[in-house]
């Protein structure tokens, strides 16, 4: 995958003396890999685009300037924001001479309106991100899961194709990962040792929600729920279908973006849905 390096079709739209939004046009979003609720209750996208603020349902901003593919974001209780994907290189400062156009591990104090590279440029791309107390689990794109500890000192751990990550509330040992061909597979030991769960549905994305739920979702928009991985799953509500990305906020809410870019919000656990975002179409 290459670094995306402009919105083609991004509309620019006046904004008087804050200066000039970029507006997600049709198509803009791309995938949307990730969702974050900041400290004031706004969603922010994680696209093939950049990060996105929605402002209304047909409301979609960029946030700085700069059209990162943002893989993977996570929010962190300070509200400072941390993502992985592929750099903007129409911006030099990303560019690595001989190293893949890959953005590491970035961090933002101020909401995503700009990132500081805290390690790996060039070297990692990370599809899951999960903060752990003062540390961080990373899923890398090659396969393999990392652990930053709070002096941002890296060990690797196991290897799993995972395409999402979670981790028990209670004991980080437990963690839980769907791969990119319908398994799912899941480690006791700390993210060393994988075992793949036989008769786990094809999950595409993964939440756990505390010490009695596992929630996943497939790709048709089946949300799936065990107590522990390796129990049964039962079929506990059905959302919109293509489903890229699976979100349960710190409220208990749950959102889904589907191919397009469209979002979707449940606050009564999937029994109904609430449209937060639909991005511009061609009529």
């Amino acid at each position: 995958m290459v670094s995306v390096l402009a919105a083609a079709s991004v509309l620019i739209a006046a904004c008087g003396s804050a200066g000039t939004e970029l507006i997600a046009g049709v198509g803009d979003l791309g995938h949307v890999h990730d969702l974050v609720l900041d400290d004031d209750g706004v969603l922010l996208v994680a696209s093939h685009t950049g990060l996105y603020r929605i402002e209304s349902p047909d409301r979609a901003v960029l946030v700085g300037a700069k059209h990162h593919d943002l893989m993977s974001m996570t929010g962190l209780e300070d509200g400072v924001l941390m993502a992985s994907g592929h750099p903007d290189l129409r911006f030099e400062e990303y560019r690595v001479e001989g190293q893949p156009a890959v953005l590491g591990l970035a961090r933002s104090s101020n909401g995503g309106e700009s990132w500081e590279i805290l390690d790996l440029l060039g070297h990692a791309d990370f599809h899951a991100l999960v903060p752990v107390g003062d540390g961080l689990f990373a899923a890398e794109s090659a396969g393999r899961i990392w652990y930053m500890d709070p002096d941002d000192e890296w060990d690797q751990l196991g290897e799993v194709d995972a395409r999402d990550l979670a981790i028990a509330p209670n004991d980080s040992n437990h963690q839980i990962a769907p791969d990119y061909e319908g398994g799912v597979w899941a480690s006791s030991d700390g993210a060393v040792n994988w075992t793949r769960i036989e008769g786990a549905p094809a999950l595409v994305e993964i939440e756990w929600v505390d010490t009695e739920m596992i929630l996943g979702v497939d790709s048709a928009g089946v949300i799936w729920a065990s107590a522990m991985p390796q129990d049964p799953w039962t079929e506990i509500a059905t959302g919109p279908s293509e489903v890229e990305t699976f979100y349960v906020d710190p409220a208990g809410s749950w959102w889904v973006a589907v191919h397009g870019g469209a979002i979707e919000r449940s606050d009564d656990r999937g029994v109904s849905w609430i449209e937060v975002y639909a991005p511009p179409d061609n009529r």
